[in-house]
């Protein structure tokens, strides 16, 4: 910066320090500065070397910063009657960046993508995405939605019907728009029509999955993308957003849950499961923080777990083919025996 009144002059200063130093002056002048203050105020310019020397200096300061785009012009023509130099700081200066929804969700998926990068370049990567992407218009929630799951899938090949699906859902969680379609519940296997504001999608176990409010339950819901029945909706594309998505919303709380997991409006039901050897084995590698799970020293286990929907718990336990069983509530492992039984009936 400029130097002090009376103070020492180091004719050592670093070539990148007095560079800055330059800069840093002519941003800040109001008026053109002549050379003769530059070199009387600037620090790295006011050493004892001749005139001749140091004009050179700063001639081959002038080259340097033009060639990484800062560049310093003489006018003498300036409105303010001084001539000198001067950094047009209209051109210095970066415009604000702002993205459009479609372009802030491209990165947040790089960014997730380059989470299990750990070199050099994947780490200056990952910075200069998050630079990128702080004055993107994705609001926080949605931002986090989109980082947290996999709007592209690597490697994982999705049904068609899903791929259908996804281009105006995501849509319409970048722009906050309702849509609606018709949709066969897991549950009951009815087909129902839906209105949704959605919050965000999600990825697991090879399945789509739009998360957000059903207006017509009054709350947070799944809705698997390969059970949508009709074409999805969007009945208002244009406008302010219709909704906003809630602070505190997470789309990993609700995407790749187990079924039995799903919120249907029920108070929750404490379930006891006893499991054998290859059950608790999977279990062990296939649960994400649901329940306790306790090993006995012989390899089975026992399950004990919340359950929200008891629908989806029976065909949970289905999967297993009898290495799992209800212990309590008794009332529950009857209902699982007596639908058991009219399977095999079915069969018989």
């Amino acid at each position: 910066m400029a130097s002090s009144a009376g103070g020492a002059k180091d004719p050592k200063v670093a070539k990148l320090e007095r560079q800055l130093n330059l800069v840093s002056y002519l941003l800040s002048a109001r008026a053109p500065v002549p050379f003769s203050d530059i070199r009387a105020r600037v620090v790295g310019y006011d050493d004892e070397a001749s005139p001749d020397a140091i004009e050179k200096r700063f001639d081959r300061d002038k080259a340097d910063l033009r060639a990484i785009g800062v560049v310093i012009e003489y006018k003498a023509d300036d409105p303010t009657g001084q001539a000198g130099y001067v950094i047009d700081k209209q051109g210095y200066f970066l415009p604000e960046l702002t993205l459009e929804p479609e372009d802030a969700m491209l990165l947040a998926v790089l960014q997730r993508a380059l989470g299990v990068v750990d070199d050099p370049l994947g780490r200056n990567l990952k910075s200069a995405l998050a630079k990128l992407t702080i004055d993107s218009q994705l609001p926080e929630p949605l931002r986090a939605s989109v980082a947290e799951q996999h709007l592209l899938d690597l490697g994982r090949p999705t049904k068609d019907v899903q791929r259908q699906h996804l281009a105006p859902l995501t849509e319409a969680v970048a722009h906050r728009r309702r849509v609606a379609f018709r949709y066969r519940a897991a549950t009951t296997g009815q087909v129902e029509k839906r209105t949704v504001r959605p919050y965000g999608l999600g990825l697991a176990d090879g399945h789509w999955y739009l998360v957000g409010w059903d207006e017509d339950r009054g709350a947070v819901r799944n809705f698997r993308l390969d059970r949508v029945q009709t074409k999805v909706t969007v009945p208002t594309r244009r406008g302010p957003p219709e909704f906003e998505v809630p602070q505190d919303f997470d789309v990993s709380a609700h995407v790749g849950v187990e079924e039995f997991q799903i919120d249907e409006g029920r108070p929750p039901v404490r379930v006891t499961l006893e499991t054998d050897e290859v059950a608790t084995w999977l279990l062990e590698r296939r649960l994400r923080g649901a329940g306790t799970l306790t090993r006995r020293p012989d390899g089975t286990g026992t399950y004990e777990v919340e359950v929200r929907s008891e629908e989806g718990l029976l065909r949970w336990i289905a999967e297993f083919g009898g290495r799992v069983r209800i212990l309590e509530p008794v009332a529950l492992a009857d209902a699982y025996h007596e639908r058991l039984c009219a399977a095999r009936a079915l069969y018989a």
